[in-house]
């Protein structure tokens, strides 16, 4: 099932729209991202994982780390 979020991003004065896609289907397990611009978005990696766990969804194989 693919989903569209919109979304805004602020540059300057300027606004941009921003198109999220998800697709959630049955089958593998984990999440991928894709297209990615830098390094800076990529550690979103980790905030859509501690996301997850708050919410009391466990991706099978992935061992989250107490502090």
């Amino acid at each position: 099932m693919l989903i569209k979020i919109y979304g805004s991003a602020i540059h300057g004065v300027a606004a941009q729209t921003i198109t999220i896609e998800v697709n959630v289907d049955t089958g593998g397990v984990g999440y991928h991202l894709v297209g990615l611009p830098d390094n800076a978005i990529k550690e979103s990696s980790y905030r859509i994982s501690a996301a997850l766990k708050n919410v009391g969804f466990k991706i099978p194989g992935v061992n989250y780390k107490s502090k």
